[in-house]
């Protein structure tokens, strides 16, 4: 029973002292993509973030999202239109997350990430 113990004890200490070294972050430069055109017309909203976390439409003016029009006051025959959210290559992960969750909150179901080649 001896020996059972320590060899347990070892395998603790071994997973004691490997556990920060798989918890280390990675670097990751996120690819450029290939620009490709949609096979159909869609109905979409542009939303566009910038680093700053500060929001804007198409229009270049600011965008509260809560005053985005809700895919339920869309005609019954229509398909709700997709959120396509440009970003900015240096924003925070937080300030995009809060943004794809306040647009879903919405009721939007189809949300676009796109990208520049």
């Amino acid at each position: 029973m001896v020996p059972l113990i320590d060899v347990v004890l070892v395998l603790l200490v071994l997973f004691i002292l490997a556990a920060p070294m798989a918890a280390q972050s990675v670097k990751v430069k996120i690819p450029k993509t290939a620009a490709t055109t949609p096979a159909q017309a869609i109905a979409s909203i542009n939303v566009y973030l910038q680093s700053d976390g500060r929001i804007f439409d198409q229009q270049g003016k600011p965008l509260d999202v809560s005053s985005m029009r809700k895919p339920l006051e869309v005609a019954p025959d229509e398909q709700p239109p997709t959120v396509r959210i440009w970003s900015d290559r240096d924003v925070r992960y937080a300030f995009l997350a809060n943004l794809i969750v306040d647009v879903r909150k919405l009721g939007y179901s189809q949300i676009s990430l796109m990208t520049q080649p």
